[in-house]
């Protein structure tokens, strides 16, 4: 019984021995682990910094590490989006990409929304583009499973009418075409052209051009240039007219614009002798060098020298050289540059473009009125002593605007 007793104190013993062992090491496990470990937000920033130096496969180690800690977490859930992200825009790992995404949006529904364009562009390139265009189809309310097609349709997408009949009748009627027997060649260019344009626009949807920054700026710009137009139109210029009496003081103002006379482009030149003159009309060179009596000259018929009035300038007109003549010791000779035939614009035309010049004309005078009065009302000025400091640094003498002086005065513009 002794003996017994004996054993079994000393088997006591090494289990004591053994127990606190394990608790020992456990201790020294956990000060190891626990001063090994990065702390959450030193992790995060370490996971940025190997980003930042191109080590996307350490920087996924980290997050993964930070997110193992506390999966479900909204911190969590934050450093699964960031994965999520940089599998599909630096790894081009689609998949895992996808399967973050996916997780996300399962522990919080909420997310859904957030994320569905991030998990379109996973589909689309995975390649189930039916898959991105049915989630595009139910966010529109339309049902992907109901057939479309008709016998109006044109070209279907699966049991999706695409494009009906009367949107290929109204391009070919833009076109010119007939609707019925049109070229079978010209059909099938816009068919084609068609539906190339339309597996084009799908595309553009799938991968969220619409919302690219580029893709709104250049909306909005367009939208500010087409509210300024229809300011003007239906504010500025809406009351401008030309009327009648206007239009005929302009026609009498502006005769020449609209009926000009036959007009001749002559030289004069004068030479000392008859055998050098005659010498420059045959095209040789002359002995003596010419002296020029009038240059160009563009002149009426009647205002023509008398040698050249008895020419009949609209039935045969002469080229090139005329004369010599003498005339007070000289010998003339006259270069025909260009005859200019006389113009009239029928009277229908020129006072319908009068009547253009002077509407263009009222609408500049009004538009540059509305913008005196909007600049006097919001008190706008432009600072040109401002601007010549900064664009003309080395000038001197620049002039200081008054500082009330309104817009158009010395000071503004």
């Amino acid at each position: 019984m002794n003996a017994l007793r004996t054993v079994l104190n000393r088997v006591n013993t090494l289990l004591l021995l053994v127990l606190a062992g394990l608790a020992v090491g456990l201790t020294l496990a956990w000060d190891y682990y626990t001063h090994r470990r990065v702390p959450a937000r030193a992790g995060e920033e370490y996971a940025a910094e190997l980003l930042a130096y191109g080590l996307n496969q350490e920087a996924l180690q980290v997050l993964q590490e930070a997110v193992a800690a506390d999966p479900r977490s909204p911190r969590g859930l934050r450093l699964r989006r960031t994965m999520a992200d940089l599998y599909l825009d630096r790894l081009g790992d689609h998949e895992k990409a996808l399967a973050e995404l996916v997780y996300i949006r399962t522990v919080d529904p909420a997310q859904a929304s957030a994320t569905e364009e991030r998990v379109r562009q996973c589909l689309d390139r995975l390649g189930r583009v039916y898959d991105v265009q049915r989630r595009l189809m139910l966010e529109e309310g339309k049902n992907p499973v109901v057939n479309t097609v008709s016998s109006a349709t044109a070209i279907r997408l699966g049991n999706q009418q695409a494009v009906p009949v009367a949107e290929v009748e109204r391009r070919l009627a833009q076109m010119g075409l007939p609707l019925q027997n049109p070229p079978r060649e010209a059909l099938d260019k816009l068919v084609q052209g068609m539906a190339g344009e339309l597996l084009l626009k799908r595309a553009a949807e799938r991968a969220g051009v619409r919302r690219e920054p580029r893709f709104l700026e250049q909306v909005r710009l367009f939208e500010e240039n087409l509210a300024l137009q229809r300011y003007l139109e239906g504010h500025v210029l809406k009351d401008v007219q030309v009327d009648d009496q206007a239009l005929d003081l302009y026609l009498q103002q502006h005769r020449a614009e609209f009926e000009s006379p036959l007009r001749v482009v002559y030289s004069t030149l004068a030479f000392a002798d008859e055998a050098s003159a005659r010498e420059f009309t045959a095209g040789r060179p002359p002995a003596t060098a010419p002296e020029k009596l009038a240059d160009r000259v563009n002149a009426l018929p009647a205002d023509l020298p008398p040698v050249l009035k008895g020419i009949r300038w609209e039935a045969d007109p002469p080229q090139g050289t005329l004369g010599p003549v003498e005339q007070e010791g000289k010998w003339l000779v006259y270069q025909i540059h260009e005859v200019v035939p006389p113009r009239q614009v029928p009277p229908d035309l020129a006072r319908q473009q009068a009547r253009l010049r002077l509407l263009e004309q009222k609408q500049s005078g009004r538009l540059t009125e509305a913008i005196a009065d909007l600049a006097r009302q919001e008190e706008l000025q432009i600072l040109d002593d401002v601007l010549a400091r900064t664009f003309y640094p080395g000038a001197s003498g620049t002039a200081q605007p008054a500082p009330d002086a309104p817009a158009g005065q010395p000071g503004t513009r």
